[in-house]
């Protein structure tokens, strides 16, 4: 008998639960059937992800994960960047896939396994908009020298998220928009039908209970309000006040509206950001990821600004209308990043909140 060709075998290294749930996707999706290995990497104590764990609880033959602790000395780093190297030795991935091709670990998981293809998924913003200004080229490459010699293994620090040239192909959500550094890579885009599945939707029913949210329920949301980071909500923010006044309206007209805190906001009280919302008003815990959501939302409204959550809810959401805040004159003037996103949002029909819709249903 004909022997059967070798099943391909993908590593994902996630540091973020956004990292997590695209890759969950393409677990679903294009790379459905390998045999998959999710590392969860910095993973400071107390971290939680809850789809990577939702995935550890479902971990069968062909699905692993594993977790390596924050780097946080020389010492820490040179042994989990080890024990990385040691476990993509051992999985021998046809492809590595990596959320932030900054992370250390991306290249122990190269050295591990020189032959793999190289993958980036998609980072939200900063795969569209720098996360920080280029350096010179002579700069950046004796950066990189003198950290390859502090732990050991060639690597990269792209001042571009993405615009290594160890990563030879990404996923993205907007592959017309990305910025130079990927702009020369191969692009695939982000499917919507791979977070519509079946297995997808079960791991993101299962990910909101970790964090005592029942997902099935938040699928009769009308409105969902996602907060900005806190910064943007202190010293009579306008976005505070028009967020809180948005919630108080949909509440007192009998509407089931939902508050999602920033991540950042995990020890600061929902209602001392948005003083007055009325009992009704429901509050996800921040650390859950919005994403979670997306397979379970249907005909919900949502509210949010600069945030990496109103892309990927407005592209791989089912039914779904988003609005973003509008810029008001209480606000500094918006640098070029902001009005860099806002061009994104709208190019994607993500619509200004000039005004409060009528009753949803």
């Amino acid at each position: 008998m004909p022997a059967h060709p070798p099943m391909d075998r993908t590593l994902y290294l996630s540091s973020t639960p956004l990292h997590s749930f695209f890759a969950l996707g393409l677990m679903n999706g294009a790379w459905q059937g390998h045999a998959q290995t999710l590392a969860l990497v910095d993973q400071h104590e107390g971290a939680r992800d809850f789809i990577g764990e939702a995935l550890q609880a479902s971990s069968s033959n062909t699905l692993h994960v594993h977790r390596f602790a924050a780097i946080d000395s020389q010492a820490s780093g040179q042994r989990v960047l080890r024990a990385v190297s040691e476990l993509s030795g051992a999985v021998r991935p046809s492809t590595i896939a990596v959320g932030n091709d900054c992370r250390l670990e991306f290249y122990a998981a190269i050295r591990g396994c020189p032959g793999a293809r190289r993958v980036y998924i998609d980072d939200g913003l900063y795969s569209y908009v720098p996360h920080r200004n280029a350096k010179a080229g002579w700069r950046e490459a004796i950066s990189d020298w003198r950290r390859s010699v502090k732990y050991g293994l060639p690597l990269e620090r792209p001042s571009l998220v993405g615009g290594s040239r160890a990563v030879q192909q990404a996923y993205v959500l907007l592959p017309q928009q990305v910025h130079d550094g990927l702009a020369r890579k191969l692009i695939e885009a982000i499917q919507p039908a791979w977070f519509a599945d079946t297995a997808t939707r079960n791991i993101c029913i299962a990910a909101a209970a970790l964090a005592g949210v029942d997902a099935v329920r938040c699928g009769a949301l009308q409105w969902l309000l996602l907060l900005p980071h806190p910064q943007f909500l202190v010293n009579g923010s306008p976005w505070a006040a028009q967020l809180g006044s948005l919630a108080a309206a949909r509440a007192a007209c009998g509407e089931t509206v939902a508050i999602k805190p920033h991540p950042a906001a995990q020890r600061m009280p929902l209602r001392e950001m948005l003083p007055g919302l009325p009992a009704s008003v429901v509050e996800l815990p921040a650390r859950l990821p919005v994403e979670v959501l997306l397979p379970l939302l249907s005909a919900t409204q949502i509210v949010g600004a600069m945030t990496t959550s109103l892309l990927t809810l407005r592209l791989l959401g089912q039914g779904l209308t988003v609005y973003t805040l509008p810029s008001s004159t209480q606000q500094p003037a918006r640098s070029a990043d902001e009005r860099r996103v806002a061009a994104i949002c709208e190019s994607v029909g993500i619509k200004p909140l000039i005004a409060v819709p009528e009753r949803s249903r």
